[in-house]
């Protein structure tokens, strides 16, 4: 089981460490690629591997009062992280006291005399430590006179450019499903609880479960009709996701409205995991409800072959 520890609770560990570090936001590609690079690297010299992250994001210091959508949880991101093979993470909480130190301070008072750091991994962009008082490229320097060496990641491309989280929240707003799964290495997923909405769907013929997603903080793929992986306990049924309004029935809030093809349940008030797998259009009013259900029904026979590649 991975090791997760805060900061604030460690005086100075006794082992020597390898280290990274990083926000790790969506644990994609690129990401999970480092902390092999960083694994391998540590066996080599006989040194722990350990990750530093963040619990929240810096730009809600940095950026105050803008709101910042994540790829994952932070639950979410501890548990892909696990799940790549990470053995201990150390957490800190970004604050205006972190945002004030520089890089090679960052690096002498945290990660060489708290973690023990005998290794640091870059990544091919990283870059860490306060803008007013940049002494990023010192660190060089600081590690020969503190016993640290430096080595660097390289960029992971999918499509031929380097993946980041960055791009990632860029081709979910853009509605680029795919585009995102390659980068994330997983599809994208949305979690939230079951509540009621206004039983159109029911009305209709295809029952629809109304996910609350507003609030968990987590980027909101563009407004569309998508293929989706729904997850019910251990199963998982391919399902029909409208994200955004309903303009057939003057709905104009946005709200995630889900159809699960071959389920038959009650799930008010569970939370409820959609997986994105593919945009399959646009949302546009209907001329009557019967085109709507026309609709519908290509909609679904479409979710269920991309749901075949997935299942």
């Amino acid at each position: 089981m991975m090791e997760i520890c805060n900061i604030n609770d460690i005086k100075k560990i006794s082992y020597d460490t390898a280290i990274t570090v990083g926000m790790f936001d969506g644990v994609h590609v690129g990401h999970r690629h480092m902390v092999r690079h960083l694994a391998a690297r540590a066996v080599e010299r006989g040194l722990k591997p350990v990750v530093v992250t963040f619990r929240n994001h810096p730009r809600s210091v940095l950026k105050a009062g803008e709101g910042v959508s994540l790829l994952t949880t932070f639950e979410e991101r501890m548990e892909l992280l696990e799940s790549n093979g990470v053995e201990k993470v150390v957490t800190m909480d970004f604050d205006s006291e972190t945002a004030r130190l520089s890089a090679c301070e960052f690096a002498s008072q945290v990660l060489v005399e708290k973690l023990n750091m005998k290794l640091l991994l870059l990544g091919y962009d990283n870059k860490f430590g306060s803008r007013a008082n940049d002494d990023f490229g010192m660190l060089p320097a600081l590690g020969a006179t503190t016993g640290f060496e430096i080595i660097h990641d390289e960029p992971v491309l999918v499509d031929g450019v380097d993946v980041s989280s960055t791009k990632i929240r860029k081709a979910l707003a853009d509605g680029n499903i795919e585009k995102a799964n390659r980068m994330l290495g997983i599809p994208y997923r949305l979690c939230g609880e079951v509540v009621h909405g206004r039983h159109v769907g029911t009305a209709l013929g295809f029952p629809t479960a109304n996910v609350d997603v507003a609030g968990a903080g987590k980027v909101l793929p563009a407004e569309g009709v998508y293929a989706l992986r729904a997850l019910v306990g251990g199963d998982s049924f391919a399902a029909v996701g409208n994200l955004g309004g309903q303009p057939t029935f003057g709905q104009e809030i946005p709200t995630l409205e889900v159809n699960l093809v071959g389920f038959d349940g009650d799930l008010y008030g569970r939370v409820l995991a959609v997986d994105f797998l593919s945009r399959l259009r646009d949302i546009r009013r209907f001329g009557s409800c019967d085109e709507l259900v026309a609709q519908i029904g290509r909609d679904k026979e479409e979710c269920l072959e991309k749901f075949k590649v997935y299942r």
